[in-house]
């Protein structure tokens, strides 16, 4: 067994003094020293600058477990951070090294950074460098290893070394609750077999069993999200197999025992999103047949709602483009106009993105508007620059909007689902709104443009 030094110094290339005080201690000063001949990406600089942050850079791009593209995608917190969460600081040059003397706040427990002469960036291979924040006792203080965890992604390291990072954090802290969520998260999406899953669900009800008992009912909120995951695994890999007897009996035992946890919660201590939890457990205990009399009524409320402002007048509004052209929608009279509504937080809807360039590629020389309504203002307080960087870099030349934080266009549209397409006809008349994704929407078009 590796022990969490042994780990850190392996899998991070950090750059430290030899001095064992030149270390980020929590509410001191932390002497950081960087020696560009490590990688010869400054070793020309006139000036350095250290741009770090603490804990994290930021939430646009959330913690995913594998998959192609994981690490480019993490380290786009790092290019794109949260506002006020990155610092700035100038070094000093002292003989081969450059040093800066940062003060490391008493409640941080992660500090992360890269270097940068203002042209050239040392990213230490696009996955920053990265230090736990310790405390007086020389050990890493509580959350270092469960912040660390996202930069172990980002630096492609084995599902063994996740699991043994956060399992190191729960044995010193064990009431950093929803670390034992992720403990068990990378446990359970270890496997996708129904018979270790089932190993698994036991091991995790002695192991919160003895949090239950040490601190208590709220514990029990963890168990609950922790058995959720299982749900997830069920509904991402074990679908096809989701009414085998094997699957069937591991479905009744994990949301059986989310009920009966959430039963056992006082109504005082359970967390806001428990509710949630248990519906989604109460839906995965249905029969083939509820299942499916429950899927055809979601299919009727859905047609409904497709259809609705079919061949009724596009409701107008004013809006402004994030380049600062003023319209409104009834501007567009004459012409056809492909009214987008749409998030950057959405997959399908970034999915979409090469679609629609290459559509407003194909038509944009014919008659045919394409206005995209974003929501970014509310669910990712983005403001229009933001927009226009996001929009510009993935070729989207046609209008961007803004929605406001109170997103009236999109309640002026009714919208409750994204990506939301309107094909609005020459008249101001909504014409269609199925048909409009993918090479289905270019096929419509097509059509609507030969007649």
């Amino acid at each position: 067994m590796k022990t969490p030094a042994f780990v850190f110094i392996l899998l991070f290339v950090i750059v430290f003094s030899a001095s064992a005080t030149d270390k980020p201690v929590a509410g001191k000063t932390y002497v950081l020293q960087y020696d560009p001949e490590r990688t010869g990406i400054l070793t020309d600089a006139d000036q350095i600058r250290v741009v770090y942050a603490f804990d994290y850079w930021g939430t646009t791009v959330v913690q995913r477990l594998s998959g192609e593209g994981v690490q480019e995608d993490m380290f786009q917190n790092v290019l794109n951070p949260d506002e006020g969460r990155t610092y700035e600081m100038a070094m000093v040059r002292e003989g081969n090294l450059w040093v800066a003397d940062i003060p490391i706040p008493a409640d941080a427990s992660l500090i992360s950074y890269y270097f940068t002469d203002g042209v050239r960036h040392d990213y230490n291979e696009r996955k920053t460098y990265v230090s736990y924040v310790y405390g007086e006792d020389g050990k890493p203080v509580k959350g270092a290893r469960f912040r660390n965890i996202d930069f172990l992604i980002m630096a492609d390291k084995d599902h063994a070394d996740l699991i043994e990072e956060i399992r190191n954090e729960i044995t010193d802290y064990p009431d950093h609750f929803i670390a034992h969520v992720v403990y068990w998260r990378f446990r359970f999406f270890d496997t996708v077999s129904p018979d270790t899953l089932m190993a698994l669900v036991n091991e995790s009800e002695d192991h919160y069993s003895e949090l239950h008992n040490e601190f208590g009912d709220t514990v029990l909120n963890y168990k609950v999200q922790s058995l959720s995951d299982i749900n997830r695994i069920i509904q991402l890999s074990l679908r096809e197999e989701y009414d085998t007897p094997a699957v069937t009996e591991l479905r009744e035992r994990v949301n059986t025992t989310i009920l009966q946890t959430v039963e056992a919660i006082p109504p005082d201590q359970r967390h806001q999103r428990l509710p949630q939890y248990e519906s989604f457990a109460k839906h995965m205990l249905l029969t083939p047949e509820e299942r499916e009399e429950l899927a055809e009524e979601s299919r009727k409320r859905f047609m409904e709602m497709i259809a609705e402002f079919v061949g009724e007048p596009a409701p107008d509004f004013e809006f402004e483009t994030v380049t600062g052209e003023k319209h409104h929608l009834s501007d567009f009279r004459g012409q056809y106009v492909l009214l987008e509504f749409w998030g950057s937080w959405c997959g399908p809807c970034v999915q979409e993105i090469p679609n629609l360039v290459d559509v407003y590629e194909s038509f944009r020389k014919q008659d045919l508007v394409m206005i995209s309504i974003s929501n970014d203002a509310a669910v990712n307080n983005w403001d229009e620059q933001k927009l226009a960087e996001y929009t510009n870099e993935r070729g989207m030349e046609w209008m961007q909007v803004l929605d406001d934080s109170e997103t009236s266009i999109h309640k002026l549209y009714n919208i409750r689902f994204w990506p939301n397409p309107f094909l609005i006809d020459k008249d101001g008349n909504v014409l269609q709104r199925q048909g409009l994704h993918g090479e289905e929407l270019k096929k419509t078009l097509t059509g609507l443009f030969q007649e």
